[in-house]
């Protein structure tokens, strides 16, 4: 269960999905969700692996929403993960972006080169968030859908070792804005685009799985 600031704002993205994403975007976030379906269809896991170079902002981003939508719509069978080609941290501005939106963080470890934040959706159940490289155990190294969120990460990783198979959404990059006057307002932006796909891309399933 959701948090209630989140449920609200879940239901308002849901009023106007319709009109925030384009139908070529549209064609790309069913055709994951047809994945999932056919993946989920195995009675086993299903395991989304969100990826960006850094594993700062966009993947982190991507991971969250995907959690949340897949507990919006009662996929207990899907997790979500992110990764980098390289582990840096999390950046500050993704937290207070999120925080901003709803969700509540705590951290015990802020001084640290790589702090591990807890986001919670609820009050219980949180996700873990700290950058980390996609060839470190703690990420499914087989049998994963892999979601491409920067323009670098796919067109240098046009195969992703041990994903079953690999989905290309890039974002634009809010570390643009990251000198600007107020850049956590940028960051939500790029935050509530995720929202949008990922509560679409769930929705869809939602739908597909109701056409049994």
């Amino acid at each position: 269960m959701l948090n209630k600031s989140l449920n609200n704002l879940c239901a308002t993205i849901l009023d106007d999905i319709g009109t925030k994403i384009s139908y070529e975007r549209k064609l790309i976030l069913e055709a994951i969700a047809a994945q999932i379906k056919f993946d989920l269809a195995d009675g086993t896991q299903v395991k989304l692996v969100y990826l960006c170079t850094h594993n700062s902002r966009r993947s982190h981003f991507s991971q969250v929403w995907g959690c949340v939508a897949a507990v919006l719509f009662g996929f207990k069978e899907i997790e979500t993960y992110s990764g980098g080609t390289v582990a840096t941290a999390c950046h500050p501005n993704t937290i207070e972006a999120l925080r901003d939106l709803g969700f509540k963080i705590t951290c015990n470890d802020l001084a640290a080169d790589n702090p591990h934040y807890k986001v919670y959706y609820s009050e219980d159940d949180f996700i873990d968030c700290y950058s980390k490289a996609n060839t470190e155990d703690v990420l499914p190294q087989n049998d994963f859908i892999a979601i491409m969120t920067c323009a670098d990460s796919d067109d240098n990783c046009p195969l992703v070792p041990g994903a079953k198979k690999r989905f290309s959404t890039t974002y634009d990059d809010p570390k643009e804005f990251d000198k600007s006057e107020n850049p956590v307002e940028h960051y939500k932006k790029r935050c509530l685009q995720i929202a949008h796909e990922a509560l679409y891309t769930f929705q869809y399933l939602h739908g597909l799985n109701a056409k049994k």
